[in-house]
């Protein structure tokens, strides 16, 4: 089973991914919110909120649903936090091209 991180799960897109995940037997989905009134609107939806630090250390693929104002200080957070071969999926596509994210070495000579 994959573990999911859903960063921003509570927002307009993160919520519209967390309805998909929540039931879906495939996935072990832990849904991330960054105040008290946005896990509260999580926990309003059913869903409960996992802090971040635990959430990333799980995660096979984190799923940033964050502001684009926001995406790189998040990574930049959360990259050293990541297990080996975990996949960090930005919802903003420009993000990678802009310098926003950062760099993280290679395993097994995969990129």
């Amino acid at each position: 089973m994959t573990t999911i991180a859903l960063l921003g799960a509570a927002g307009k897109i993160g919520s519209r991914i967390a309805r998909l995940l929540k039931d879906d037997p495939a996935y072990h989905a832990l849904f991330v919110e960054a105040n008290a009134n946005s896990e509260q609107r999580l926990r309003d939806a059913g869903l409960t909120p996992t802090a971040r630090e635990e959430a990333v250390r799980q995660a096979d693929v984190v799923i940033l649903a964050v502001p684009d104002l926001f995406i790189g200080q998040i990574a930049g957070e959360i990259v050293p936090q990541l297990k080996s071969g975990a996949l960090v999926i930005g919802l903003d596509p420009a993000a990678p091209h802009s310098g926003k994210l950062p760099p993280r070495s290679c395993s097994a000579g995969i990129a």
